[in-house]
């Protein structure tokens, strides 16, 4: 409930008084709200209650004050003053008399609904102590923090040093053994002519070294072309999926 909906439903309530008094106890509590403050609203609807109760304690407190009157015998000039929103033994009620028989100026509503309305509620921050002592624990960590963000860059500098070196390592494995499949070849064939058995040799050797290049040129194609892109793609779904759980 709002102070809209307070004020309305009271307002239904009070439809069996006079308009004037009717009027008179809706701008009281209009003041009442005003000089609490916005942001005071819910506070003081808790302490006041529910529409109902504040709607039978106008009542009461206007029958209280007609019945006085007739006792003591009213008089033109009085005008009953009344101040609502309290219940029980804090319940109470006074009268002004102005001797003209008009209102008198009511300098001091203003301080008594200052007075009643609920103290704002101060905000509540971190303590001083709390925030020192952050403060003094980020000075002493940042060494440390700094320390480790080197140190994981470096580890990840390192690892992506020695990976891009076993590819490359494996190209020049690659391209040396075909060079010596081109040098045997070519000499054993030229030794065919003189000893044939050094030339077979020679020739078989430098097979052997075609194929071990072979299976370099397959792994290099394979760490080039398929693992590598592969391990980023990975890299770039896990970042991607930490961000998108940060959002959510």
């Amino acid at each position: 409930m709002n102070r809209t909906d307070f004020m309305e439903q009271l307002e239904r309530l009070l439809q069996s008084i006079t308009p004037a008094e009717r009027e008179e106890a809706l701008q009281y509590y209009n003041d009442y709200f005003d000089d609490a403050g916005a942001e005071n609203e819910q506070e003081v609807i808790e302490a006041l209650g529910n529409p109902a109760r504040v709607a039978e304690n106008i009542k009461r407190d206007l029958s209280e004050n007609v019945g006085e009157n007739v006792s003591r015998g009213a008089q033109p000039s009085d005008r009953a003053v009344i101040e609502y929103g309290k219940t029980g033994n804090e319940q109470n009620s006074f009268y002004e008399q102005d001797s003209i028989g008009q209102v008198p100026e009511n300098k001091g509503e203003s301080s008594r609904n200052q007075e009643h309305a609920p103290a704002p509620t101060a905000k509540k921050g971190m303590p001083g102590w709390a925030i020192v002592l952050i403060t003094i624990a980020a000075v002493f960590a940042s060494p440390i923090l700094f320390g480790l963000a080197v140190g994981l860059l470096g580890l990840m500098i390192g690892v992506l040093a020695t990976w891009f070196a076993l590819i490359f390592t494996s190209a020049v494995v690659m391209l040396s053994m075909f060079i010596v499949l081109v040098v045997l070849c070519a000499v054993g064939v030229q030794c065919l002519v003189v000893d044939p058995l050094v030339g077979i040799a020679l020739i078989g050797g430098g097979l052997i070294c075609g194929g071990i290049g072979i299976l370099f040129l397959m792994l290099t194609v394979a760490l080039t072309g398929i693992v590598t892109p592969a391990v980023f793609r990975g890299i770039g779904r896990l970042f991607r999926g930490k961000k998108k759980e940060a959002e959510v």
